[in-house]
Formats: C-alpha cells, structure tokens, sequence
C-alpha cells in the first residue's frame, strides 16, 4: 500500500519544490567576501567525493538528501559558497543568482562560469600579471584521482581550456561586501560639476606653478572645443569650461590663481557668449582671444592653425602630423586629446562620405606630412580616406579604428605609448560625456601621460590590462569626475588592477 507523507516530509517537499521552482530567481542574501571564501576553504578542508546526484552539508559532510545540502560538483561547491538554496543552481541558473561584471573588477568570492559547463570560485590573481589565479573548484578528476573532490589550483586566466561558445563569463553575488577599498590607488579629479572638474584637472596639472594662457572653451555643448587640446599644449595651459551664457566663479577664480594673462576663448558667441568674453575680460591683467569661425569645421581649422603658430613661436617644430576625427561626435577626438595637447597634433573635422573642404585647406596651409584617421569607417568612411592619400600620399595616411569608441580609444592610448607618452598617474575618463575627457586630455599630457576613456559603470579587460602591466610606474590614477560619472565598478577595477596580489588566506 502507497502511503502519503506524513505532515514534516510534505512540508519538507513543499519547501524543495518552492526552491527549485523559484529558487532561481531570487538573489541569495549578500554575504562578506571572506565568508564566501571560508565556505570555500570548509569544502577544501574536507574530504568530499565529486557526485552530481550526492549532497554536503555546510561542513562538508555527506548527507542523504537534497534538502539538508548542496550538490557535490563544481556548480552545487559555488552554490554553497554564496548560500544559494539547496540543493544549488546548475552551470545555467548560477547566472540567475548574479550580478555579471567584467573580468577586470573580479574579487575572491566572485564566480567565473562556463555556460552548461563548469563553474569555479575566484580566489584572487596568483601573479602580478593577473595571468593566473587562485581557482577553487569541485573536480571530478581529483576526486578520481584521491577521492577528494574539492580543491584549490593555480588556474590559468579564465580557464586551463574552454569552448569558444561557452565562454567563462565573471558573475558577483549582489550586495557582497568587503570589496577592494579603491581609495589607495586614485586620485578624484572631481568638482561638484563639469566646470568644477575641469577646474579640479587644472589645480592638478598646475598644482605648484602658474599658466600665462588658459583656454576656454563651453561646458554645455562639444564641436567648437574639439579642436581646443592642441592649442592648449601649445600655450602651455589648462583649458577650462564655462556656461554659453554665464561664467562660473570658479573659473573665474581658477584662471587668476594661474596668474594668467591671456584667455582664449574657443567658438563663436552661440557656444560662448560676449556676456561671458566681457567678463573674462574684466579680470585682473586678463586679455582675451576668441578663436571661432562660422562652422565646426572652420572653427577646427582656425584652432588647428593657431596652434602650430603658437607652437613653432615657443621655438617647438611642428612635426607635420594632424588628426582627423568625425565632425558628428565627440569620443574618438576626446580619446586622442593627450596625445593632440602632448606633440600638438591639430584636431580637424571632417564628414563621413567626403573630406571636408575647410579640413583639406587647412591640410594645405599647414604642409602637413601625415594624417591619422580616428575610427573606424562609419565614421570617417573610404571617400574621405582616399582623398587624404591622394594629398599626402598612402604612407602618408594611417587609420587608428576600433570596433567601438572605448576600442577606439585604446587603439589611440597604444599610439600614445609609441609616440613615447607613459604612464605614470595615467588619467582616466568617462566616454559616455565629452566635458571631463576634454580637460583631462591637457592635464594627462601635461604629465607627459595620456587618457583612457571607459563606460560609466565598467571597464573593460583591455584597458585594464594598461594598468596591470604598468602598476609599478602608474602608481595612483587620475580618475575625472565623481561616482555619477565613473561608478564603484570602474574605481574598484582601477585598485584591483594596481593592488598587489596576494595569497588567499587558509
């Protein structure tokens, strides 16, 4: 005869099937990262055979039924580290659980997980170069070979081999706490706005000494000041942002503690007003200069001009090299601002289909030698290509394109590197706004450093990896803007990437 269970086990049942059924879809209470690693080590110290169909308990030990504990392989081991319900998810629900990141920001105590394949638990880089780490896994083949399932190895980065469709993809339990404290290794280069930022890149750039020429150029809107970080390299000074309609105090402040005697402005009076030349005008021993033609495309021209003017009047040679970037945004210019204010490379505008007129002039009035093409040809397409070879010639002409803006801009930091700009308090800026990156690029080259732009809530491994392999000369880096603008992702993944690694502790 069939009985029925008794009332516990049907309540015990009920409990299993609500966690199976919506288990999955309800984060697991956020634990401490030591925690999650204590768990780990718990499964490590004891002796627990491999069994996807067998279960442990907290303590590891073995136990007869899936709801006093967690599956005995690799993903039931990462479900137990984050207290997931038991039995634990699998390899394709573990990512339910989880908040995905990116491999830069990964912490111990975070997950890297292969799609219906294997999961492991980070536990920290094992090397200076973050090629390998500390992997603690459920294996099968361990426990195989010594019937203890649960291990630690030194594992090459993400994985010792892995299927290219099931990439090992790096998750965080939501809320964990005890993150990296980040603070060590940046420097905020941040005001309260956008021209406090830039004015805070300026107190950074010239902390101890004076500038006798300031640029500035409009906060509020980007095509006219694109053009603007050569010429400030050339002058030797910050540029600083204003409103179209009103200048800030600070900046007002800012452009007096330089002692400067010139401002110039960049744009016409839609993008900076009289009211505010007039005011600009009104400090003490300030004369001012506007640079601004009839379009952005003129008025990149006329600064382009006036910056090798200004260049070859200091005693410096222009070297013939200018940038040609895409009139219709903001973040392929911005990337290359460093290395323009560095080697004052002229920034001109130009359109997708054709080489713009104003921009193949000034190409001629400068004799310039070499154009460098930044992005890829959606935004500079084969028209305007074949006519920058046809007037330089095809050695004359190189396209510096990623597939992205942010891959843009490292394709634009290696070029930085090779033209001899390093690393040390690298500048670190947000490609989503034009207003940070702008000053940024003439405080970087000022240290004779260059920017990386990143998205507001990540970064990416590559740009990561600029860090890792250049710690010991960053030391700290300028990151522009506050936690709006550049998010707790990005700050942590900086220290990760400058911290020295360390052995897990047990």
């Amino acid at each position: 005869m069939i009985r029925s269970p008794r009332p516990a086990t049907r309540i015990m049942l009920a409990a299993f099937l609500a966690a199976a059924l919506l288990g999955v879809s309800q984060p697991a209470a956020a634990l401490s990262r030591s925690t999650i690693m204590s768990r780990a080590q718990t499964w490590v110290d004891a002796v627990i055979p491999y069994s996807q169909t067998g279960w442990a308990s907290t303590n590891g030990t073995v136990v007869n039924s899936p709801l006093l504990g967690w599956r005995r392989d690799c993903s039931g081991f990462a479900s137990m580290t984050w207290k997931v319900p038991v039995p634990g998810g699998s390899t394709r629900t573990l990512h339910l659980y989880a908040q995905p990141i990116t491999y830069a920001a990964l912490q111990p105590g975070d997950l890297l997980v292969s799609y219906d394949n294997h999961a492991v638990v980070f536990g920290g880089w094992a090397d200076a170069e973050h090629r390998t780490y500390y992997a603690y896994e459920m294996s099968s083949s361990a426990s195989r070979a010594t019937g203890d399932g649960t291990v630690i190895r030194i594992t090459p980065f993400p994985y010792s081999s892995w299927p290219d469709e099931r990439p090992y993809k790096p998750y965080r339990q939501p809320g964990v706490t005890e993150n990296i404290d980040y603070t060590p290794y940046i420097e905020p280069v941040q005001g309260s706005n956008r021209f406090g930022t830039a004015i805070a890149a300026s107190r950074s750039a010239f902390a101890d000494g004076s500038a006798a020429t300031v640029v500035v150029a409009s906060g509020e809107n980007w095509p006219d000041a694109l053009g603007a970080s050569a010429l400030a390299g050339a002058a030797g000074g910050p540029i600083l942002l204003t409103g179209a309609t009103e200048l800030p105090a600070g900046v007002a402040a800012e452009i007096v503690r330089l002692g400067a005697s010139e401002v110039i402005v960049v744009g016409g009076e839609a993008a900076v007003s009289r009211t505010v030349a007039s005011a600009l005008d009104a400090l003490p021993g300030v004369g001012v200069k506007r640079i601004g033609g009839t379009n952005r495309y003129d008025t990149a021209a006329l600064i382009a001009a006036e910056a090798v003017a200004r260049l070859e009047a200091g005693g410096g040679t222009y070297d013939g090299t200018v940038l040609i970037a895409t009139a219709g945004n903001f973040p392929d210019a911005l990337a290359a601002s460093s290395l323009a204010a560095a080697r004052t490379w002229p920034i001109l505008l130009t359109d997708a289909g054709s080489l713009h007129p104003r921009a193949q002039a000034q190409l001629r009035s400068l004799e310039s030698s070499q154009a460098v093409i930044l992005g890829g040809t959606a935004v500079i397409g084969a028209a305007p290509e074949a006519a920058l070879r046809s007037e330089l010639g095809t050695a004359g002409v190189v396209r510096v394109a990623g597939s992205e803006r942010y891959s843009t801009a490292l394709k634009v930091a290696k070029l930085a590197e090779e033209q001899g700009l390093g690393h040390e308090r690298i500048a670190i800026a947000t490609g989503a706004n034009f207003p940070d990156a702008l000053a940024g690029g003439v405080m970087a080259a000022r240290g004779n450093t260059f920017l990386l732009l990143t998205p507001a809530n990540e970064m990416s491994w590559s740009a990561a990896r600029i860090l890792i392999d250049n710690a010991a000369e960053v030391g700290k880096a300028r990151l522009l803007g506050g936690d709006a603008v550049l998010g707790s992702m990005v700050r942590e993944s900086v220290g990760v990437s400058l911290a020295p690694v360390a052995p897990p502790e047990g």
